[in-house]
């Protein structure tokens, strides 16, 4: 039998291991998990309540590079496996972030564009896809990440569709570059809404509470506060990804925000890729048809649809808080607006006129501040021409910022309680010197950050 000091000893020895246990898993968040999608047909239910099948998969897109020796382009298929990446959590929280990596809706975006310096989207998962490579709201070291202990689900980007689609699309290879034959046809997978549903069905199931009762909208949820994300094409897979997440986990409190991706698009773009019945992304029936207002997008004007999406996501869901990021002279989203209006000329692509730039601005100007008559709605416009910012360090943490409201206590706010939230805190939020356009020297950074980053 142990003596009273010497089981005092031991169980001090005991205290003191399980405190060192805990603060180191304080200290340090679980790693991410990657969770490969075998290629199948899978059966899920919808937001909507409907039973379907999708087709995870990225979109086996042309992947081409120029041969040193011949200057000729060498391309192949590209691959076609989706995977995501998980961190739980120590809290009730979940945050579910859509990447980004352009957009394709036409035989030049999707296939010709391949050839060329600027490919239109990214058309399979690579190391970038991988958030612990990244930084900003990814940098789970960083103790002034106020979500590193928030369970997350990052989503890839891979299939041309701003993660809307679900429908295998036909595109013409006109150089015969890539199939060989002038003419050819390249089938790209837009599987992008069909990838997402399966991440929020693997979600459910990890975060279902077993009560033995079942709500109208599926089992309980253990989620208490959703923050739904996403960059770049991101964004709007964040936006369009929102009320079904919502259906998804009754109860949470919802919060959104789109980072860069403002809606300032054509109405060729609109018509080609999401409204005809031929559409190139097939993303009619994936829309949340029990919000008031959202199916009549589907007639829209581009001048008008990204607002009619916010104020019927804002009005159906009045406790929730949506957002929008955006710097003020963002060259990547001018960029995809120049290559609307000349999708048929590639050489173009790439020179983004000071009208141009200037009339994304204007338009992005314009859809915020209708956008802000939704009390449940905050903007954030910083200064210069970087695109994105949660996952890069400087503009996430933003030390070197001037603004009255550094973007990160901003970020902060929208998911505070309404006691927590300072007036001040979460506010719409223009720049205080921002009406110079970037010379070509800042603009050629901003670009490459936003391609090599």
């Amino acid at each position: 039998m142990l003596s009273t000091r010497t089981t005092r000893i031991v169980l001090s020895c005991l205290l003191s291991a399980i405190a060192g246990t805990v603060s180191a898993d304080q200290a340090t968040p679980a790693a991410w998990q990657k969770i490969d999608v075998p290629a199948a047909v899978y059966k899920v239910t919808d937001g909507n309540g409907a039973a379907r099948d999708i087709a995870p998969s990225c979109s086996g897109g042309p992947v081409c590079n120029v041969d040193p020796t011949t200057g000729q382009p060498q391309c192949r298929e590209g691959n076609k496996q989706f995977s995501f990446y998980f961190k739980p959590g120590k809290t009730q929280k979940l945050l579910v972030f859509f990447d980004g990596g352009g957009a394709c809706w036409d035989s030049n975006t999707c296939v010709t564009s391949a050839l060329t310096p600027l490919p239109a989207y990214v058309p399979e998962i690579g190391p970038k896809s991988d958030p612990a490579n990244s930084g900003g709201v990814f940098n789970l070291a960083n103790k002034d990440n106020p979500y590193r202990d928030w369970s997350m689900a990052f989503i890839p980007y891979c299939t041309g569709d701003i993660h809307w689609g679900s429908k295998d699309d036909a595109y013409t290879d006109y150089t015969g570059a890539i199939t060989g034959t002038p003419g050819g046809q390249v089938t790209i997978h837009h599987r992008g809404f069909d990838n997402f549903l399966y991440v929020r069905q693997w979600l459910k199931g990890r975060f279902s509470r077993n009560t033995g009762k079942t709500a109208a909208s599926g089992p309980a949820s253990t989620v208490e506060k959703l923050l739904v994300t996403g960059s770049s094409a991101g964004a709007y897979g964040a936006v369009f990804g929102f009320p079904h997440l919502q259906q998804a986990f009754p109860g949470a409190r919802g919060y959104l925000l789109a980072d860069a991706g403002n809606g300032v698009v054509t109405d060729s773009f609109l018509q080609q890729a999401v409204q005809t019945v031929d559409a190139s992304w097939g993303m009619a029936g994936n829309l949340a048809h029990w919000v008031p207002g959202m199916d009549s997008t589907a007639v829209l004007p581009a001048d008008r649809y990204i607002d009619a999406y916010y104020f019927a996501l804002a009005g159906y869901y009045p406790k929730d808080r949506f957002s929008q990021y955006t710097t003020h002279w963002d060259v990547v989203q001018a960029l995809f607006y120049n290559i609307m209006l000349n999708q048929n000329d590639i050489q173009a692509w790439g020179q983004i006129t000071p009208s141009v730039l200037g009339d994304w601005v204007g338009q992005m100007v314009n859809h915020i501040s209708v956008t802000a008559a939704n009390p449940n709605y905050r903007f954030y416009v910083g200064a210069g021409c970087n695109h994105t910012a949660l996952r890069f360090n400087d503009d996430f943490y933003g030390s070197s910022s001037t603004q009255a409201i550094p973007f990160l206590s901003w970020f902060k706010a929208l998911t505070k309680d309404d006691d927590e939230v300072s007036a001040l805190a979460w506010q719409n939020t223009f720049c205080d010197s921002c009406s110079a356009p970037p010379t070509q020297q800042e603009a050629t950074a901003c670009m490459q950050r936003s391609f090599g980053g």
